[in-house]
């Protein structure tokens, strides 16, 4: 039985068209696809499994700084980002979910496509200059 993710979405949370939608390392169709299944092996959305990638969202309180440097994302030592607008116009659906600045991309299908689709939306990958190595 998969869990609803609507208890999970944050209400009332606007996303401006400007906003940075932040996608971490690894950025390969496999790593989409195995975190789209993993979410949608948990959750469901309006009763169906939720297809989506995890990414963050530069939301009030929340500059690309900040996201980088952040519990999330400091261990990853690349990054891909685009626009709010970019990613809509692009036919992708935000949801914000779980804690800021977490948000749900998701994928129309749950296809290596789609997946493919994302990475050419979400453009060239970046270093992350606030990378901490993982301690072992």
């Amino acid at each position: 039985m998969l869990e609803p993710i609507e208890p999970h979405i944050r209400p009332r949370e606007v996303l401006h068209p400007a906003d940075l939608v932040v996608r971490g390392w690894p950025l390969t169709v496999d790593a989409l696809m195995d975190n789209a299944d993993s979410t949608r092996s948990r959750y469901s959305y309006r009763g169906e499994p939720f297809a989506a990638v995890s990414a963050e969202a530069t939301v009030p309180g929340w500059d690309l700084a900040s996201i980088l440097s952040g519990r999330r994302l400091r261990t990853r030592r690349r990054y891909a980002h685009v626009t709010t607008r970019e990613l809509i116009a692009a036919g992708f659906t935000l949801l914000p979910t779980f804690s800021l600045p977490h948000y749900s991309i998701v994928l129309g299908t749950y296809t290596e496509n789609e997946a493919e689709r994302l990475l050419v939306v979400l453009g060239p990958d970046h270093d992350n200059p606030h990378y901490v190595r993982r301690p072992e």
